[in-house]
């Protein structure tokens, strides 16, 4: 798979010069973010603080994000650019993860409410082995 920066490198960054991180990073942390479910500026920023060490593998930053950061960035980034870079970054990935995928399913015990004791709340995993990378 190509480097993320073969897909989102050509984007035009809409900050001003004295941008304290990164375009390509913030798009990392945002795409890292949102595959573990966050959809929000908050819960961006948060992960970026909390996961600080597993993202250290792709990205290097002394101090993750605020909030206002990563608001500022979606509210001015072009949509139809962005959504061009990530196609293109979704295809490629789809290529390059032509694998089996293992599948879990779990009921989680004592998680019901009272009186639904036969509808436990249930959670299922995709994990793609090669790539290690828990996909759902």
């Amino acid at each position: 798979m190509s480097s993320l920066e073969s897909y989102f490198g050509a984007l035009p960054d809409p900050r001003a010069g004295n941008a304290t991180h990164r375009l390509g990073d913030l798009i990392v942390m945002m795409i890292a973010a949102s595959l573990c479910g966050a959809s929000k500026a908050t819960e961006f920023s948060l992960f970026a603080q909390e996961r600080r060490q597993a993202l250290s593998r792709l990205i290097e930053y002394e101090v993750a994000p605020s909030h206002d950061t990563f608001s500022r960035l979606l509210r001015l980034l072009d949509p139809e650019a962005f959504g061009r870079a990530f196609a293109a970054f979704a295809a490629g990935f789809a290529r390059a993860c032509q694998e089996v995928v293992s599948l879990d399913g779990k009921a989680l015990r004592r998680a019901y409410e009272k009186g639904l004791a036969a509808s436990p709340p249930l959670t299922v995993s995709a994990f793609a082995a090669e790539t290690r990378l828990c996909l759902a």
